[in-house]
């Protein structure tokens, strides 16, 4: 068919491709416009303009991204792909010039003059074209099939180059360039040119192959990609860099290390350079001498001993904990004096280290035991690092394994010390009460050698298989539960225990350090949100049990991400208001989650209040007794302990023992079961403080007197009747100060311990001390119960004919 020479046609642009005259290409299109385009082609005839982009990357490519010179292609083929991809099969036509690209409408159209392929023109002979086709063709698989000398032969001059260009490998400008010569002599040279350039790559390739042949081992293969490298640096005249086991020399001398150390690495590299480079056994060997020089033998942090400066460090990072705070200042003073003590005659290397015993910080979670350690790296300036123990039960979580199993690793603490890069880090033993063991070691043993003094300075790690010195590390460990931390690893730790805060602490926190923190960890500072103090009140009493203030702050979050979406949908709920009231706490967080056992005017017999300390701080533990017909059994619910069912029973023993002087004949168990209950029934609850209530509510029952609803006591009985010291004292003070208890009772030898317990806690509780279940009757019930007398004492009573009646 006749094709005018000014051409009105769709256009594709092509990237990374260019389409000659009388070459077939396929290639893939899949921009919307392009496969709009190409649909239009398809209508109008079949024609097209292919144009090469400039710039691959272009998406959108414009007349200006387009080369000038492009071609009139003929769609011979197309074949619909997954995700409305088509692959298309085009043949070029003839040269075009390009004068105008539009783009702006659904399909791409475009305006271009049709070029004439010039005539041949006599002179030069065609010998070194056809010797460079054919040495072309000779190398190049793929091309000879697809091509023949026959045929470049019978074909015109122009139509051979373009034929042959089409199939050269080389880049999108240098085919462009052949496709802009009009002219068949400078379109030849440009051809020429390309097929010498791949001629001498072919070249340097088969060199290379042929270098790297030689040096190849049969039975390493692998072994071929670093040759080629190493023959490619040579042919560039690049100086070849140091041998590996000359670098590796180099670094270990540089390393510091101990003389233990360095005989072990040279050693080791020495093994190294005698193996094959792929074998596994290389890669075991490479991996041990990469963990030796990355081990820090000598850098140390610049420590900073300033107590003034870590006095103002933990005082900004904490609120109260004055007593904790005066230990951790008392710690880094002895510290700050060893390292000011003058060397003795004679003597090098490092200072002494610390000798004394490693703080352990014990405490309810969410009181501030690792903040606390932070703080503490933070003021002398020295690296912190963590080593989490809850749940390890594995030996080699410390120790390592040994290299001889696949796999094998440095225990944690040698891979916390190459964290640090320093000797003297803080490390943070934390949750050291909640490791566990079994047929894979004890954790909680190799910690031993860590932490004492007389043995760190050489640790052993089943890895390294030699010492470590850990001497200049400053260990902390932290635990919820002193008891549940191993005895021998006690034993080398100084327990400082991390009792809960009071409500006016807590208060105080807030404001301190939780609010600035959440409003800045949410994007509303400078917003001017506010909480009252009663808001701040309500949070902590109605929606937060706990001795930290870790669900306060979530609790504060949750507020704040409730205004946060205020700010930006207030159509959605209340407008926003940066003021929070106690009013408006229930209606964004919704009803209260903590229900407080409040006191009230009167309590029936058998209903007593006790204490009890928790993990998450103290608590009330309200215990009620009921008289029942039977014959004389106790029984016991509420998922009660081992400890706590025998001091039930203790207590019943008790009453028993001291019958005629509390109202009761002698025989009263023949006729009576005792029901003895502790609410929240699905929580466990163990221990021996409660036997002074145990006895109280019984007592309450059995005579009919009520106990005193606004008092609470705690303390362990005897079956003499002593009142013994208890535990946790402030916990349980702060609990009965929380849920509005007026009077408390304790263990007179507990009041050693009241100077730990708020000021404010104990001007506002009656607290009383007492040595024996005498007092605490006296104190508890409403008023004494009436001994019986001789006469009437084995005899039933009138008034107590039946308990269970009353």
């Amino acid at each position: 068919m006749a094709v005018p020479k000014t051409l009105p046609l769709p256009a594709i642009p092509i990237r990374d491709m260019v389409l000659f005259p009388g070459a077939r290409v396929p290639f893939v299109v899949g921009r919307s416009a392009s496969v709009r385009t190409l649909e239009l082609a398809i209508k109008a005839g079949d024609h097209l303009l292919m144009l090469t982009q400039k710039d691959a990357k272009v998406e959108t490519p414009g007349q200006d991204d387009l080369f000038a010179i492009g071609t009139l292609a003929l769609v011979e083929s197309v074949i619909a792909l997954p995700k409305d991809y088509y692959k298309v099969g085009v043949k070029g036509i003839a040269r075009v010039n390009l004068r105008r690209y539009d783009d702006s409408g659904e399909v791409i159209q475009a305006e271009a003059y049709l070029l004439p392929e010039p005539a041949q023109t006599g002179g030069g002979s065609l010998q070194p074209f056809h010797q460079a086709v054919e040495s072309f063709l000779g190398r190049n698989s793929d091309a000879s099939r697809l091509l023949s000398m026959d045929q470049i032969r019978e074909l015109a001059l122009g139509k051979a180059i373009d034929t042959v260009a089409g199939l050269v490998p080389a880049e999108v400008k240098q085919k462009q360039e052949i496709l802009d010569q009009l002219e068949i002599a400078p379109r030849l040279e440009s051809l020429m040119r390309l097929l010498e350039l791949d001629a001498a790559r072919s070249e340097v390739d088969r060199t290379l192959d042929e270098k790297t042949r030689q040096r190849l081992d049969q039975d390493h293969k692998q072994y071929v990609l670093n040759e080629k490298m190493r023959v490619i640096q040579q042919e560039l005249g690049k100086k070849e860099e140091k041998d590996e086991g000359t670098r590796l020399k180099d670094q270990i001398e540089a390393a510091g290390m101990t003389v233990e150390a360095k005989a072990k690495a040279l050693e080791e590299l020495e093994r190294l350079e005698a193996m094959p480079p792929q074998s596994a056994e290389a890669t075991v060997s490479r991996t041990y001498l990469d963990w030796l020089l990355a081990l820090p033998w000598q850098a140390m942090a610049d420590e900073r001993l300033d107590l003034t400066e870590a006095e103002r460090v933990l005082d900004e990072d904490h609120s109260g904990l004055d007593k904790i705070k005066a230990r951790i200042l008392e710690h880094l003073a002895v510290m700050a004096r060893l390292r000011n003590e003058p060397l003795k005659e004679g003597e090098t290397g490092d200072r002494a280290p610390l000798r004394g015993p490693i703080l352990c910080l014990v405490g309810p979670p969410g009181v501030g035991k690792t903040s606390l350690a932070r703080s503490i790296a933070r003021a002398l300036n020295r690296p912190f690092v963590r080593l989490s123990l809850g749940g390890v039960r594995d030996e080699a979580e410390i120790r390592g394994h040994r290299r001889t199993y696949i796999g094998s690793m440095p225990g944690r603490i040698i891979s916390l010390m190459k964290k640090a890069k320093v000797r003297n880090p803080l490390m943070l033993l934390d949750e050291i009460d909640k490791m566990a063991s079994d047929f894979r070691g004890d954790p909680s043993s190799a910690l031993l050698e860590v932490l004492d003094p007389e043995q760190n300075a050489a640790f052993q790690d089943h890895y390294l298989d030699l010492g470590f010195d850990l001497s200049q590390v400053l260990f902390l460990a932290t635990a919820n539960v002193r008891h549940q931390i191993p005895e021998p690893l006690e034993d080398r730790l100084e327990v400082l225990e991390l009792s809960g805060y009071t409500t006016k602490e807590k208060l105080a926190i807030a404001e301190q350090h939780l609010l600035p923190r959440a409003l800045e960890g949410h994007g509303m500072k400078g917003m001017g949100v506010h909480f009252e103090t009663a808001a701040l009140e309500k949070l902590v009493q109605a929606y937060t049990r706990e001795a930290g203030v870790r669900q306060f702050e979530r609790e504060i979050a949750n507020i704040l991400r409730k205004l946060a979406r205020h700010t930006l949908q207030p159509e959605k709920g209340e407008p926003f208001d940066p003021v929070i009231t106690a009013e408006r706490v229930p209606k964004l967080l919704g009803p209260e989650k903590i229900l407080e056992h409040r006191a009230e005017d009167t309590a029936p017999p058998g209903l007593v209040n006790g204490l009890a300390w928790t993990p998450t701080g103290g608590d009330l533990l309200t215990i009620e007794a009921a008289v029942l017909p039977g014959k004389g059994v106790l029984k016991l619910t509420g998922k009660l302990g081992e400890v706590m069912q025998e001091s039930a029973n203790l207590a019943l023993s008790y009453v028993r023992a001291r019958a005629e002087r509390l109202g009761l004949k002698r025989d009263f168990l023949d006729t009576v079961d005792l029901h003895v209950h502790v609410p929240e029934g699905a929580i466990p609850k163990d221990g021996p403080s409660a036997g002074i209530t145990l006895a109280t509510a019984l007592i309450s029952v059995l005579t009919g007197i009520p106990a005193r609803a606004d008092l609470a006591m705690t303390g362990e009985l005897t079956l003499r009747g002593r009142v013994l010291p208890i535990g946790g004292l402030k916990e349980k003070l702060l609990a009965a100060h929380r849920q509005g208890r007026k009077a408390v009772l304790i263990p007179s030898e507990n009041a050693r311990h009241l100077e730990e317990v708020p000021a404010e806690v104990r001007e506002q509780l009656s607290i009383h001390l007492v040595s024996h279940m005498d007092e605490v009757i006296q104190l508890a019930l409403t008023r004494m119960p009436e001994p019986l007398g001789p006469e009437v004492a084995g005899h039933p009573n009138p008034a107590r004919e039946n308990p269970a009646t009353q």
